[in-house]
């Protein structure tokens, strides 16, 4: 059975709460990435922002990416699993929730990784021959 730790990114981009809008977009534009998970100052995930939470929320409103801080924009409650969370929990975790990026962390809430749809679709196609297989 596959598991988050399986599927997941690891060692993924992370921001603190403390950084600006801009700061965190300029982080995203490096690393080529749509969203980033947000730790506090003790490293345990607060938060995750997407490309599409700076869009409606900052940019729609006409806000000044500079001045505003990540932690006024982002996503929370956070949807997070651990490691050997069944990727098929994962999934409906996602479905469930509407999260389409979920922070993998370790029992204390420190950050392992992240997994986002795209890294699901990834075993889509695997997933269906099986099924095929199988009839």
């Amino acid at each position: 059975m596959l598991k988050a730790s399986d599927v997941m990114v690891t060692n993924p981009i992370c921001v603190t709460t403390k950084v600006t809008v801009y700061e965190a977009v300029k982080v995203m534009e490096k690393h080529n990435i749509a969203s980033l998970i947000v730790v506090d100052e003790n490293g345990i995930v607060y938060g995750v922002v997407t490309a599409k939470d700076i869009v409606i929320r900052v940019l729609a409103k006409g806000l000044d990416p500079k001045s505003v801080k990540i932690s006024e924009i982002l996503s929370r409650p956070v949807t997070v699993v651990e490691s050997d969370t069944p990727l098929k929990d994962v999934v409906n975790l996602m479905i469930g929730t509407g999260h389409g990026h979920v922070p993998v962390v370790n029992k204390a809430g420190k950050v392992l990784g992240i997994i986002t749809i795209d890294d699901v679709l990834k075993y889509v196609p695997e997933l269906l021959e099986y099924v095929e297989i199988r009839k």
